[in-house]
C-alpha cells in the first residue's frame, strides 16, 4: 500500500516539474518574442550605379544606426518586379526608377506614400522637383532619393587656350559648341546608365512653353492618345534649329566616364555636360558652369533634374514600423548631412545652404526646377526610348523630316 502511494506521489511530483518546465519554457518564448529582433526587407530595381551607391551608403549607415534590425537586401536582376510585387516577394520598401513606380501604381500595388510625406515634412524640407518625381495622379507613390542636375560645366584655362571667353549664359554655351565643333573639338557627355546622349540632348531641347510633364497622364495608353502629344515634335524641331546653325551634330558629344572628368579638371577639356553626382571632383577654381538657361526660346528656362531612385512602399508589405524608421532615417537633416559631406549635393534645401562655389549654383537650379525639370523619359514608357534617340541620331547625321514624333509612335505601337 506504502508503494502504491510512493509511486502515485513519484507520478505527480514528476508532472509538476514537466508543468513547471512547459511554464518556463513558454514565458522563455514570450521574453523571446519580446526581443525578438527587428525585420527591414528591401528590394532594389534600380540599375544606374550612381544612385546604387547612394542607396547603398544609406542602408549600411542605417545599419549602424539599427544594428537589431535584420536588413535583408533583394536585387531584382533577373526577376520581373511586377510579378514578384504581385506574390509578395518585393520586401517592405522598394528601390525603383518612376517609370516602374507609374507602372505599378496602375496596378494598384503601391501605397499612397502622404502620410509620409506630412509626418518627415518633405514637402517643406526638399524642393519641388523632388516632390514632383514621387506624385503621380495628385497622390505620391514615391520619395526621391538624390537628385542630379545636367549641367554644361566649363574649364577656364581650357577655355583660354582657345582663345573663348567663359560663358554667362545657354547662348554664350550653344556658340562654344559651335567653335568647338568647327575645331573638331568633342565635348564628353557624363550621365547616369539609363539615359543615352541623344536623350540627354533632347531633355537639354525641349521648351519650357510646352508642358510635357503632363505626358504621364496617358502612360501607357493608347497609340491615338500618343499622337495627339504634338508638343513632342517641338523637341526634334529644336534640334534641327541647332543643326542648321552648326551648333551641333553627330560628332558634337562623345561618352564621357571619371576619367573624363579627371582630364577635363586637368585642363584637357574646354567643356563636358555631366551629372553633378560629380560635383566633389568638379569644384575646382577652373571650373565653372552654366547658370543662365533662359537666355533664348530654343532651351528650356531651367536645367533637367535627374532622379532615377525611388523609394516606394509596396502594398502587401510588412513590416510597418521599421518601414516608418528607415524612411524617417533617410530623410531627416543628420542623414542628409552625411550625404553632403560626402559632396553630394542633396534634395534637402536647409542643408544646401552650406554649399559653395559650384555646389551653390547646383543648388539654385535645384530650386528653380519644378515639375517641368523632370527627365521626360520618365513620364513616357520605355518602349519609346530607342526610338527617340534614333531619330535624334539622323536629325544630327542632316535627316531631319518634321514628322519624327509620328513616326515614334507608329514604330512604337507597330506590333501592338
Amino acid at each position: 500500500m506504502f508503494n502504491i502511494k510512493k509511486t502515485k506521489l513519484k507520478k505527480y511530483i514528476s508532472c509538476i516539474i514537466i508543468l513547471c518546465l512547459i511554464i518556463s519554457l513558454v514565458g522563455c518564448k514570450g521574453k523571446e518574442a519580446s526581443t525578438k529582433e527587428k525585420k527591414l526587407s528591401i528590394y532594389v530595381d534600380i540599375k544606374d550605379k550612381h544612385s546604387l551607391n547612394i542607396i547603398k551608403f544609406l542602408i549600411d549607415e542605417y545599419k549602424k544606426e539599427q544594428p537589431k534590425t535584420n536588413i535583408t537586401v533583394n536585387n531584382s536582376m533577373g526577376t520581373d518586379t511586377l510579378k514578384d510585387i504581385s506574390k509578395g516577394n518585393a520586401g517592405d520598401i522598394m528601390f525603383i526608377s518612376r517609370n516602374k513606380m507609374i507602372e505599378l501604381q496602375g496596378k494598384g500595388l503601391l501605397s499612397d506614400l502622404s502620410s509620409y510625406y506630412d509626418k518627415n515634412k518633405i514637402n517643406e524640407s526638399y524642393y519641388n522637383v523632388i516632390n514632383s518625381y514621387g506624385r503621380y495622379s495628385d497622390k505620391y507613390y514615391g520619395l526621391g532619393i538624390m537628385p542630379y542636375t545636367l549641367e554644361m560645366f566649363y574649364n577656364k584655362e581650357a577655355l583660354k587656350k582657345i582663345n573663348t571667353k567663359e560663358p554667362t549664359n545657354i547662348k554664350d554655351g550653344q556658340d562654344i559648341l559651335g567653335k568647338l565643333n568647327k575645331q573638331s573639338i568633342k565635348v564628353p557627355v557624363i550621365l547616369t546608365e539609363d539615359i543615352d546622349i541623344n536623350n540627354a540632348i533632347a531633355s537639354l531641347m525641349i521648351s519650357n512653353k510646352k508642358n510635357i510633364y503632363n505626358v504621364d497622364s496617358i502612360y501607357n495608353s493608347s497609340k491615338e492618345a500618343y499622337k495627339d502629344k504634338k508638343e513632342f515634335q517641338s523637341i526634334f524641331d529644336n534640334i534641327q534649329t541647332l543643326y542648321k546653325s552648326g551648333i551641333v551634330n553627330k560628332n558634337t558629344f562623345e561618352i564621357g566616364n571619371e576619367n573624363t572628368i579627371k582630364r577635363f579638371v586637368n585642363g584637357d577639356i574646354p567643356m563636358i555636360v555631366s551629372i553633378s553626382y560629380y560635383y566633389k571632383e568638379l569644384n575646382n577654381k577652373d571650373i565653372g558652369l552654366i547658370e543662365d538657361y533662359s537666355s533664348i526660346a530654343s532651351f528650356k528656362g531651367n536645367v533637367p533634374i535627374i532622379v532615377n531612385a525611388l523609394l516606394s512602399v509596396p502594398i502587401n508589405g510588412e513590416n510597418a514600423e521599421e518601414v516608418n524608421e528607415f524612411i524617417k532615417f533617410v530623410f531627416n537633416e543628420k542623414t542628409q548631412k552625411k550625404l553632403f559631406q560626402k559632396g553630394f549635393i542633396t534634395g534637402n534645401m536647409k542643408i544646401n545652404e552650406e554649399a559653395k562655389d559650384l555646389g551653390k549654383s547646383i543648388a539654385k537650379h535645384l530650386k528653380e526646377g519644378n515639375e517641368n525639370s523632370i527627365i521626360f523619359l520618365y513620364n513616357i514608357p520605355e518602349k519609346f526610348y530607342v526610338a527617340i534617340s534614333s531619330k535624334i541620331e539622323k536629325i544630327l547625321s542632316g535627316q531631319y523630316t518634321g514628322k519624327e514624333w509620328t513616326s515614334i509612335v507608329d514604330e512604337v505601337f507597330k506590333y501592338k
